[in-house]
């Protein structure tokens, strides 16, 4: 698909669905490219002629994973109209206060999340009766700003990304070039929140314009999603780092429970001299169970939305599977680099790299070729709205400062070290990276998530973490494990002092770790310390 001549999003849609109109996009639902567009354009004929809604206007969602998010989604920026994306997980009181602040008009909304006191509400799965034929395109360029999210301060202060419609033209443009990994008709697993800067880049946009299906999925159940995996075989699973975290252990700990670990992980090691003498059977053989969990016909893993570990990706990339580990926030409309190895037509690898017309550096790097991730392109936003302090600490001669650490490889492939105010600078001045460190420790099967941060034990300044660990698991014994790990890595990295949890540490959305609010539950006594 050509995208060069688009003025706006919503051409791109109706592009998309007309090259595509007898191709299902809607897997669950049966429903077509040509059904997805004549729903958006009842939708936005409801929306202008019973809530006068018009360009420059704002409509907030709020809403699970389901078609009508999508369809409302495209049918107010059809109008000019700005889609403020609302966090399902958010109080009431937060979900008000976005809506005042971006001066919401209307929300659609599942009606279990209607609100009182707000703009008016609209049942997001209402039928529409409204006539097709009435439809109107307003007349949008690319500068003008197409969504809303909030990324933080959803009280108090806050800091609002306006994403345009260059942005996420951009971002269709770029995903062309992975064309040679994701085919027409590919299946993508839905299961990302919409709402969510990835749930739009890879649930909305990335799926349309590669002529792909979306298998929706609005219940974060992993029982729902082995039941789809087993009856749709998707090709494309998109998931945060946390989900893959999850199937890895599984995988580990059901390979032992069989007793095969061992020759797993030497047949896995030893895969390319196999092949090459001709027992790419044994690999395959060893390899299945993994491939049929997800079905049997996945190709692609994706993983968005937080760090994953390299360990993590490492492993799924020898079993099998294309791995595209992204990094990105929602200032830089998702992708701002993939980790992405795969055979182009040429016969060369993609390693990694950003988007087309888009550019990553690592700003003031140390002896190691560690600093702060810089971005600069057409998928960044022109700026925070109505925030001239922010974006003035937010942006240098045209880059993005991400608050991130990390480094490039000689590949271009990006290691992320953790946000900038997270590094634990040690009094001898040595860093300390926490991300590095939780990479580690999960490796332990009995260690289900990590979060280190910095404390001060005895006027000392230490990297301290907090586990959750599996039900039953001692402290004694998550000791030795800490203890073996340390043997990895150099000694002033080492965790010396932790606490454990059997409960669920506080999170994001997107399955970040809340370090701060793990830390305040630390003070409070919240855990089980070791000695």
């Amino acid at each position: 698909m050509l995208l060069q001549d688009l003025k706006n999003v919503y051409e791109m849609l109706q592009r998309a669905c007309s090259e595509n109109k007898n191709r299902i996009f809607f897997v669950r639902q049966n429903e077509t490219y040509a059904d997805l567009l004549k729903a958006v354009k009842k939708r936005a004929v409801l929306l202008a002629r019973r809530f006068n809604i018009k360009r420059g206007d704002t409509v907030a969602l709020l809403s699970g994973n389901t078609p009508e998010f999508i369809k409302s989604y495209f049918a107010i920026i059809s109008q000019g109209a700005r889609v403020l994306m609302l966090d399902t997980g958010l109080s009431k009181s937060e979900h008000l206060n976005m809506m005042q602040q971006t001066n919401c008009k209307l929300a659609l909304a599942q009606k279990s999340y209607f609100l009182e006191n707000g703009p008016q509400m609209f049942d997001i799965e209402s039928i529409d009766d409204a006539d097709e034929k009435e439809f109107v395109a307003a007349d949008c360029i690319r500068d003008e700003v197409a969504m809303l999210s909030f990324t933080s301060g959803s009280t108090g202060n806050p800091k609002i990304v306006g994403i345009t419609h260059n942005n996420l033209l951009s971002l269709a443009n770029g995903a062309q070039f992975y064309r040679v990994v994701i085919h027409p008709d590919y299946t993508f697993y839905g299961f990302l929140p919409l709402y969510h800067i990835y749930g739009v880049v890879i649930n909305i946009i990335v799926p349309l314009v590669l002529n792909s299906k979306l298998l929706l999925q609005p219940i974060l159940n992993p029982r729902e999603f082995l039941k789809d995996f087993q009856q749709y075989r998707p090709e494309v699973i998109p998931a945060v780092p946390r989900i893959w975290e999850t199937f890895y252990k599984k995988i580990i700990q059901s390979a032992r429970e069989r007793h095969v670990y061992t020759i797993m992980r030497v047949v896995i090691a030893l895969r390319k001299v196999l092949r090459a003498i001709g027992l790419g059977w044994l690999v395959r053989r060893v390899t299945k169970p993994v491939h049929d969990i997800f079905g049997g016909n996945t190709r692609v893993l994706v993983s968005a939305g937080a760090t994953l570990k390299p360990s993590i990706r490492r492993f799924y990339e020898n079993l099998g599977f294309v791995v595209g580990d992204c990094y990105g926030l929602t200032e830089t409309t998702g992708p701002a680099n993939f980790n992405f190895s795969f055979k182009m037509p040429d016969g060369s690898i993609h390693y990694a790299g950003p988007l087309d017309n888009g550019e990553i550096k690592i700003h003031a790097p140390d002896k190691i070729g560690i600093g702060e991730i810089w971005v600069r392109g057409n998928l960044v936003m022109p700026g925070y709205i109505n925030n001239p302090d922010a974006n003035a600490a937010a942006f240098e001669d045209g880059w993005y400062k991400t608050g991130d650490i990390g480094f490039l490889d000689k590949h271009g492939r990006l290691t992320v070290k953790g946000r900038k105010k997270q590094v634990i600078v040690l009094d001898s001045g040595k860093n300390v990276y926490p991300d590095e460190l939780e990479d580690l420790y999960l490796q332990n099967d009995d260690i289900l998530a990590a979060a280190v941060f910095e404390h001060t034990i005895k006027d000392k300044i230490v990297p301290f973490a907090v586990f959750q660990v599996k039900p039953g698991t001692t402290l004694t014994q998550v000791l030795i494990l800490v203890k073996t790990s340390n043997l990895k890595i150099a000694p002033y990295k080492w965790v010396n002092h932790f606490a454990i949890t059997e409960d669920e540490l506080p999170q994001t959305s997107a399955k970040k770790i809340k370090h701060h609010i793990v830390k305040e539950m630390l003070l409070a006594g919240a855990f089980k310390m070791s000695e």
